[in-house]
């Protein structure tokens, strides 16, 4: 299976000043729907200015033959004391498309997928890397292909405010990039 490449043109989607989360969430969230089938993902979203060595087409381009971002062993996560007792490859939340349009929790605070996850790296960004990001690329990731990550050891602190749920494993270490169902990237 190859993975499903998407291109979404979002001109006012700028970190310039504080998004219209809910317009350029709804707008981004229908272009998804339209061309992903219904089902469960897990979703990981990034912004390629947290990769300065890689433009956003050549980002995706290494995203794509290796099924995932973390391409530099020696690069430091987002979180990585928080993160540092357990054995995780990526960060990922969890999604669902039904009946052609994404499936929205009530713990939300925009509800419009992409429009929380926008909301929560224009708001929170500056606290984690010192400045704002702008999420340019969106990676929908198989479920069955990745588990749960687990504590290194059972004296391992574990994250705060139950973090850890956000945290995967790939089953096949060597096969990363089969697990990759789609990849968004937001012009």
């Amino acid at each position: 299976m190859s993975t499903k490449l998407v291109e979404i043109s979002a001109p006012s989607y700028t970190i310039d000043q504080k998004p219209n989360y809910m317009k350029i969430g709804t707008y981004v969230d229908d272009q998804i729907v339209k061309l992903f089938k219904d089902g469960k993902y897990l979703l990981r979203a990034i912004g390629s200015q947290d990769h300065p060595k890689y433009d956003l087409d050549e980002l995706a381009d290494l995203i794509l033959k290796t099924g995932t971002d973390k391409y530099d062993k020696n690069r430091t996560d987002v979180c990585h004391n928080d993160f540092a007792g357990y054995d995780y490859d990526i960060q990922a939340g969890t999604c669902e498309i039904k009946d052609g349009k994404f499936v929205i929790d009530d713990s939300m605070t925009v509800k419009s997928e992409f429009g929380d996850i926008i909301y929560h790296f224009f708001e929170h960004s500056l606290r984690d890397r010192g400045f704002r990001v702008r999420i340019d690329i969106l990676m929908f990731y198989l479920p069955q292909k990745l588990k749960r990550a687990e504590k290194i050891s059972v004296n391992t602190k574990g994250c705060k405010d139950g973090l850890e749920r956000y945290l995967y494993k790939f089953i096949e270490q060597d096969k990363k990039q089969e697990a990759l169902y789609g990849l968004v990237k937001i012009r």
